[in-house]
């Protein structure tokens, strides 16, 4: 009579999950630092639809209409205005002032990351629409 084996034995079922824990602890490295990369996504975002925004309205101020005047000395977080619904996503904020020349100059503004992780910051270009 032939005996057939059923089941796994204890040292089989030991090695799997010891392979399955170097797995996890490698596939954890590169899931770890996703904090960072998603906020630097925000900054960018924010960043370019702040250039985006002032192209607009320096657009409508040729026209006579602008949303929000960016001139010499203006606080670069005040220009919120710009944003749609006139306001920043969370864990954002926007430092610098502007310099402008004239209309049409451009000017740089600083769009940071402000929820952990901190330190993430992507910059701006904006175009005046007075002097």
């Amino acid at each position: 009579m032939k005996k057939s084996q059923q089941g796994f034995t204890l040292i089989e079922l030991v090695v799997v999950i010891v392979l399955l824990g170097i797995l996890g602890v490698t596939a954890l490295g590169k899931y770890q630092d996703l904090a960072t990369e998603a906020q630097q996504a925000v900054n960018e975002g924010v960043a370019s639809e702040m250039a985006s925004a002032s192209a607009v309205n320096y657009a409508a101020s040729v026209l006579g209409t602008p949303d929000q005047v960016v001139a010499d000395g203006v606080l670069c977080s005040t220009l919120t205005g710009l944003f749609q619904a006139d306001a920043l996503p969370a864990g954002v904020t926007i430092g610098g002032t502007t310099s402008c020349a004239g209309a049409g100059d451009s000017t740089t503004c600083t769009v940071i990351g402000s929820s952990a992780p901190t330190g993430t910051s992507v910059n701006s270009t904006i175009i005046c629409t007075t002097n």
